[in-house]
């Protein structure tokens, strides 16, 4: 059992009835030889698309499930073309490039746990990001986009079993961008069909809406616009014309592709690797800076119907461009969490506790700061939760310094009699930060920055 699964061990413990609520969630594996389910992840250019240009009915009459999740506010659309009520907490609701790499990055959970998870329930998969981001303003973008979808591709590659379609981000009017920027986006969505990013990946395919909308110029062309000459959603004759070459694209696509097995990928040169630096109190352990945030911390929710949750790299930090943004609405009695596994060790045991600086746009909201900590005479159980609740900074918006000092920590009510009796740091295997309260709805946005292991002074 993994570490997470502590979790929803306690939420299981909390109340029956969340349990009752995570069971028949829409989005399982599709049983066998039945049909072929598809997800398609979209923003209003994808609404107007699905509605507008009759792709569910096309698709339905094809013999494919078709769902779709649009903003997390409406969320969810089943086969019918009814909303489900619920939606996958998409990470701010962003679905631009760099959002798509941050949720390609989450870890895979089952149930499913995150955005990423629930589309991996699907066969097939297809996503996209909306026209603002056809405004390529540099260079320096243009690559930044290319690293996003390269990383993108990594992951797509690991999941041979699944049919990955992107499509193309669909031009600008000529009143929302530059000729340069358009320049930029023709030339990033005949990079996305090239063979350039496409031959070797046979689960990953690109349907090339930008072309089909685009003018010679790159703009949006003039009998696809609204009447709003700066509102670049493509009308309805665009829709209507789109949706049947869309619904065909795909449907060819479903018939061409063979899962097979994942492409491999180079590994990299083994190069003689330096001793790590000895940890020593006072060192940072987490400074949330880089693009990987993700494939080191790990969420959870335990009752997805009732709490919105993002976990998810953001900024600016405390000393940095980058803190732990924790994002949340919460129903009672319900919790949610972030977490990273580690490897603690002898500075640990030297140390009196782990310090942090955070802030949050909501004052005095309750966490539950948890340490998950092995047995190292059983090392193959589960790890012991001890935690403590702390609240952030009486002032929204303050950076101040928080300590989760050792001698604070206790075992919860719920563990029982169930693992370690005593906290002992030096066999730390993981910290969570843990939202929400059996008392009361909560909700807010947390930073977190600098995880240090602190001494009293």
């Amino acid at each position: 059992m993994s570490r997470r699964m502590i979790f929803f061990l306690a939420a299981a413990l909390v109340s029956l009835a969340l349990i009752v609520g995570m069971v028949g969630t829409a989005g399982g594996q599709g049983s066998a030889g039945g049909p072929t389910r598809i997800i398609f992840m979209h923003h209003s250019t994808g609404w107007g698309l699905i509605w507008q240009g009759g792709v569910r009915e096309a698709l339905t009459d094809l013999g494919y499930e078709f769902w779709d999740h649009d903003y997390n506010d409406p969320g969810l659309t089943g086969p019918d073309g009814e909303l489900t009520g619920e939606n996958w907490d998409v990470p701010d609701d962003n679905t631009d490039p760099n959002g798509w790499h941050d949720i390609f990055a989450q870890r895979v959970t089952d149930p499913p746990q995150n955005t990423f998870s629930h589309m991996l329930t699907f066969d097939v998969i297809i996503f996209k990001s909306c026209f603002p981001n056809a405004d390529i303003q540099s260079e320096e973008q243009f690559e930044e986009y290319r690293g996003y979808f390269l990383d993108i591709r990594d992951v797509i590659d690991q999941h041979p079993d699944r049919l990955f379609i992107a499509l193309t981000i669909p031009p600008l009017t000529p009143n929302s961008t530059s000729p340069e920027a358009a320049a930029r986006a023709r030339r990033w969505a005949e990079y996305l069909t090239s063979d350039e990013f496409l031959e070797g990946h046979p689960n990953l395919a690109v349907f090339d809406f930008y072309s089909l909308l685009a003018d010679e110029n790159g703009f949006l062309r003039a009998e696809y616009r609204p009447d709003d000459e700066y509102d670049s959603h493509p009308n309805e004759r665009a829709n209507a014309t789109i949706g049947p070459i869309f619904v065909e694209f795909v449907d060819q696509a479903i018939r061409d592709f063979v899962p097979g097995e994942a492409v491999a990928q180079p590994e990299a040169p083994s190069q003689p690797q330096e001793p790590a630096a000895a940890v020593e109190v006072g060192d940072v352990i987490e400074d949330f800076e880089g693009r990987d945030l993700m494939d080191r911390w790990w969420t959870y929710v335990n009752n997805p119907d009732v709490t919105a949750f993002a976990c998810t790299q953001g900024g600016p930090g405390y000393s940095g461009e980058a803190a732990l943004q924790i994002a949340f609405r919460s129903a009672q009695w319900n919790t949610a969490g972030c977490g990273t596994d580690l490897e603690s060790g002898p500075a640990w045991a030297a140390a009196d506790g782990l310090s942090f600086f955070w802030q949050a746009d909501t004052p005095a909201l309750p966490v539950n700061v948890g340490f998950l900590v092995n047995d190292p005479a059983h090392p193959d159980e589960d790890d012991t939760l001890f935690e403590v609740q702390l609240e952030t900074p009486a002032r929204a918006w303050t950076w101040e310094r928080a300590v989760a000092w050792w001698e604070d920590l206790v075992k919860p009510d719920w563990f029982g009699d169930a693992g370690l009796d005593a906290f002992d740091p030096a066999n730390v295997r993981g910290i969570v930060f843990n939202v929400g309260s059996a008392e009361e709805r909560q909700g807010g946005t947390i930073w977190i920055d600098d995880l240090r292991l602190a001494a009293e002074e």
